[in-house]
């Protein structure tokens, strides 16, 4: 059961009712006062000098909170005192005995006792735990951080608190437990099972008053025990907690969570969440932000210290207060709708920006897959095309996968074109990336971001790729297994369905059923082994059954079998670490396919709404500087001064300290699990790698953007020939039947 919620301070925007504007002030009054008060966002100016970065951020009650930082060159650490105003230097001496050179601090926090607690790693990655101890600090022995586990890894903490009695509380991710120790003897008194969030170094824990309150093992919400019997003392049914949430215990039966959702109140026993702000429009849900450390610094009074992953790979942090101001408006003066297919962390992005800039203007962001119901693709655009034919609708469309064309056709989508020539004036724009959009000197949609598919290894055979009718001819006489290494007809269909699309769907979207039938046949040679065995390099952040584009067709570097081709779309920064890892090692160079591009976020306003200014303002944010310049893993930027920055932000020759290690190996030969062999160490993509790349991208001048309705046609109507339901003819005329009986509508 998921909590209910209700929006008692509106900063957020989901429930915010449609077309609302604010009420007037009372006058003579016979006119209603408009309703006050709400949480604010307040940026803090961290007091960081160049050299330093923040390592954490602790209550110190009725003191406000410390801010502690480390030194980037030397390793030591400093303290700053803030009042929720200024910022004043302490020290932390006690801090620099303990961890020295080649350790590094993980947690600290100010126990209900009173004390200091710091946890730490050293230069072996074990982790110590310490107390202040005047200017210098106690470590506080506790048997089990230095055992390691079957993988010779020592124990990896999320979590650090420290009860009344001294007892300390330490926090295991990988699965979900809590164990409580003795102060004095280390030994294990009892644990408390919780959610486990494996491959994270975080897990929401607090302990206050002889209670702890950690996510539950079922994920549907938290759970207090009693920390004296470990019985289960209370709990919250509260299923929309995100992996990166803080919880801080209150001091009655309540508790605040931050995560990248908002920031919540909610109450033991109870299944109502108050959403104090709202991620959606606030620092909080920015992507590639973390949520570090949450102290409450007064009554109505929060900070957040987070972490900020920058294109590059590098870290940085930001500060903010979120503090409850009676003299602002509750509910924003004007409300922009926003609708997309799909959620975007792009859009994510634009709407938190957009939203600091205009705290009066609330936006709301619908998606096709919100869950708010159990309706398919089709019935969310049904949905939506019946909202905008009847002049009603969102304001700003984002339009990928949706039947844009037929859009513009039926007169739904306004002339953006004096919007781009405005970000013209402050940023260049990829010309080549609009072109394509122009029509009759109009231009009624815009990628805000875009994709590169590439073709990798397989030296000449990429040729065979150049139009379906030179890879129908190639394929005659040449089996899958000569061209791509572990595919299947599925993905292989998606594949060819993205590089032919505008062949196979003709521009009066009429299916070519030759074609497509032709197609069908040679996809139908594939042999669907299964195979999952070990490849020269697996990809990082990823599971290769479910790949993170549908371009993403075929095994990367394989060593047993050289010669071999790959489709693989770049996205950003890190998606070109596995690719270009293994064209760096084989020397060799990636090719465009037949000049294609892939358009994400592509934006639209509708031409009924009433908020047109509004929603080119917010056009204006998804193209301009401060988001273009985030990698989002979304698509590149069409902000040429934005793709410059990226390209800075990189380095010719990235350490390989900050790379990732993978395993590599041959595989089997009886289709079974290969054997590992070695690891290699994957960096960030050179500086030059990625200029090459963004080079390649200004060639670019072929679209592929998909209706996923008649895209989900055809792949469905082609597995009836896969599985012998239909002749390859036979599956294909379905298919244009049904596209002509979807496009009639």
């Amino acid at each position: 059961m998921k909590v209910k919620r209700i929006i008692a301070m509106l900063f957020a925007v989901s429930l915010i009712a449609t077309g609302a504007a604010g009420c007037s002030a009372e006058k003579d009054g016979d006119r209603k006062k408009e309703a006050m008060g709400r949480y604010v966002e307040k940026q803090v100016k961290l007091p960081l000098k160049e050299d330093e970065e923040a390592a954490a951020l602790i209550e110190d009650g009725e003191k406000g909170a410390v801010l502690y930082s480390r030194n980037k060159e030397d390793g030591t650490y400093k303290a700053y005192r803030y009042n929720g105003s200024k910022f004043a230097e302490e020290d932390a001496s006690w801090l620099n005995s303990a961890i020295g050179t080649g350790g590094a601090l993980s947690k600290i926090v100010k126990g209900e006792d009173g004390g200091l607690y710091a946890l730490y790693n050293d230069e072996h990655a074990m982790p110590h735990l310490v107390r202040k101890d005047g200017g210098k600090s106690q470590e506080i022995v506790i048997p089990d951080l230095a055992e390691k586990d079957s993988n010779g890894i020592y124990p990896l903490i999320g979590g650090l608190r420290v009860d009344k009695e001294g007892n300390i509380f330490l926090a295991v991710p990988v699965n979900g437990e809590v164990v409580m120790y003795d102060k004095g003897t280390g030994g294990k008194i009892r644990s408390f099972q919780g959610n486990q969030f494996s491959g994270l170094l975080a897990m929401p824990m607090d302990v206050r008053d002889n209670r702890i309150l950690l996510a539950g093992s079922d994920g549907s919400g938290l759970v207090c025990y009693d920390t004296g019997s470990g019985e289960v003392k209370d709990e919250i049914q509260y299923a929309d907690m995100a992996d990166n949430g803080i919880i801080r215990l209150g001091d009655s039966d309540d508790c605040i969570i931050a995560d990248s959702n908002g920031l919540h109140h909610l109450t033991l026993g109870g299944s109502i969440a108050e959403d104090l702000v709202d991620g959606n429009t606030s620092a909080l849900g920015i992507p590639q932000t973390n949520i570090m450390n949450l102290v409450q610094v007064a009554k109505d009074d929060y900070t957040v210290l987070m972490s900020v992953q920058e294109t590059s790979g590098r870290t940085t942090h930001e500060m903010y207060r979120y503090v409850y101001d009676k003299e602002a408006k509750t509910e924003p003066s004007h409300t922009l709708r926003v609708y997309g297919l799909e959620e975007s962390a792009a859009v994510r992005q634009a709407i938190a920006k957009y939203q600091q800039k205009h705290p009066d203007v609330g936006i709301e962001y619908k998606t096709g897959n919100a869950g708010e119901g159990t309706g398919t693709k089709a019935d969310s655009i049904r949905a939506l095309n019946t909202e905008l034919l009847s002049g009603s609708g969102a304001d700003v469309i984002m339009l990928d996968g949706l039947p844009a064309d037929s859009y513009i056709e039926k007169g739904v989508l306004a002339d953006i074109s004096g919007v781009l020539k405005e970000v013209g004036k402050e940023s260049e724009l990829s010309d080549n990336i609009i072109k394509p959009y122009r029509k009759d000197r109009k231009i009624y949609q815009i990628p805000t971001r875009y994709g590169i598919p590439l073709l990798i290894g397989g030296g000449s055979m990429a040729e065979a790729f150049k139009s379906a009718d030179a890879l129908v001819d190639y394929m005659q006489d040449h089996e899958w297994d000569d061209v791509m290494d572990q595919v299947d007809k599925e993905s292989l269909m998606s594949l060819l369905l993205n590089m032919y699309y505008e062949d196979i769907v003709g521009k009066g979207k009429e299916i070519d059923t030759k074609l497509l039938a032709k197609l069908m046949e040679i996809v139908g040679k594939a042999e669907d082994t299964g195979d999952k065995s070990l490849s020269s390099v697996t990809v990082w952040g990823s599971d290769e059954e479910q790949p993170e584009s549908d371009w993403d067709v075929g095994k990367l570097g394989s060593l047993d079998k050289k010669d071999m081709l790959s489709s693989k779309e770049m996205k950003g920064i890190q998606g070109m670490m596995v690719p270009y890892h293994y064209l760096r090692r084989e020397g060799a160079s990636p090719s465009d396919v037949n000049g294609i591009f892939i358009p994400h976020d592509i934006a639209g306003i509708n031409k009924a709404s009433k908020n047109t200014e509004l929603a080119e303002d917010f056009i204006k944010m998804l193209l301009s500087d401060e988001v273009q310049s985030i990698d989002v893993e979304n698509g590149f930027p069409v902000n040429e001064q934005a793709m410059e920055a990226w390209i800075q932000s990189l380095e010719e020759n990235p350490e390989e300290g900050d790379g990732l290690s993978v395993a590599v190996g041959k595989a089997s030969s009886d289709g079974e699990e290969g054997e590992a062999t070695g690891e290699e160490i994957i960096t960030f993509p050179h500086q030059s790698e990625v200029k090459s790349l963004a080079e390649l991208g200004k060639k670019l001048t072929v679209p592929v953007q998909k209706d996923d309705i008649i895209g989900e046609m055809i792949l469905d109507g082609a597995k009836t020939y896969f599985d012998g339901s239909r002749s390859a003819e036979e599956a294909a005329e379905d298919i244009s039947e049904k596209a002509d009986t979807y496009l009639a509508e």
